[in-house]
């Protein structure tokens, strides 16, 4: 979907219910991730398991795929559709979920899909969805990642569609309203004034609207983290310590043991999580990240409809 900045692996990593291995993974565009797995004890704390590494664009085995198709087919197909993005069933489309997109059943047992069938999800069958075996979350998981895959640019199967299907004045509504965008935006701010004429692609004001700053120059990602004049989008952290002051500056990276900033006078720190220290980080993007959850496939088409017309 978008580059994965290494310094936010441990976020990854914590949705996952995982920890961190000391050896933190590698930067971006090397392969691949080193994780050290930890297991939960029944005392509720958590005991070091072995490392494993992890791809950040994990492989599909067709196979498991298949066996998932045949699962899916007798148990989801309904709600959810043959492409995992919704169906007559009235089940939502899950490309965009954490639950789909953090998963990792794969790699790592008890990853993110493996838990949220054991809590329990409505089969069209009828089976408990907690009786999975281990096999059948793996095969889902395979086949889930081929449905995400195939949403790709580079995929055999991708290709660009008439973007500009969804109703204008539904688009300008949910930016007005349900969507909350004018709580940052408004038609006439900077970053949205002539968007329409200032990225002619549709596709591409989509892109930019979905995942803000996953390009170069715009604000986020280790380049413009690491640089002296971070961007205006630039993820900032404030670490305060059980005792002395609180150390604020732009996040460069974080691990179980160190939160490393750039402080406002362009030097470089790195705090040790000290036991009783909070982290609190903030992300002038977070609204778009959040959105990712909540918003349909209809919605995204009439935002796009709305702000391609802003010209």
């Amino acid at each position: 979907m978008h580059k994965v900045r290494s310094s936010l692996v441990a976020a990854v990593v914590a949705s996952l219910g995982l920890g961190l291995s000391a050896q933190q993974a590698p930067p971006a565009g090397q392969q691949p991730q080193e994780i050290r797995v930890t297991m939960p004890r029944p005392d509720g704390t958590r005991a070091d398991g072995p490392v494993v590494q992890i791809p950040r664009t994990p492989v599909v085995d067709q196979a498991a795929h298949d066996r998932g198709r045949a699962i899916w087919a007798r148990e989801c197909v309904d709600c959810h559709g043959t492409q995992a993005r919704g169906g007559d069933g009235g089940g939502p489309n899950i490309i965009r979920t954490t639950t789909v997109n953090f998963d990792r059943s794969a790699q790592v047992a008890g990853s993110v899909l493996g838990p949220f069938l054991k809590a329990g999800h409505k089969t069209q069958s009828g089976t408990p969805s907690a009786s999975f075996t281990d096999a059948d979350v793996v095969a889902l998981a395979h086949f889930l990642r081929q449905r995400v895959n195939d949403t790709m640019r580079g995929s055999a199967l991708f290709t660009v569609g008439d973007i500009l299907v969804g109703d204008r004045a539904a688009g300008e509504a949910y930016f007005n309203g349900a969507g909350k965008c004018a709580t940052c935006h408004t038609s006439t701010s900077k970053s949205l004034a002539g968007i329409g004429k200032r990225i002619p692609a549709p596709v591409d004001i989509q892109q930019r609207m979905l995942f803000p700053g996953a390009g170069p120059g715009r604000g986020r990602g280790p380049a413009a983290a690491a640089a002296a004049t971070p961007g205006p989008n630039a993820v900032t952290a404030t670490v305060t310590p059980p005792t002395g002051p609180a150390v604020s500056g732009v996040l460069l990276e974080q691990s179980d043991f160190f939160v490393t900033l750039r402080l406002a006078d362009g030097s470089v720190r790195a705090v040790r999580k000290a036991p009783g220290t909070t982290v609190t980080t903030t992300n002038p993007l977070q609204a778009h990240i959040d959105l990712l959850d909540v918003i349909t496939d209809t919605q995204i088409h009439d935002l796009v409809a709305y702000l391609e017309s802003l010209k």
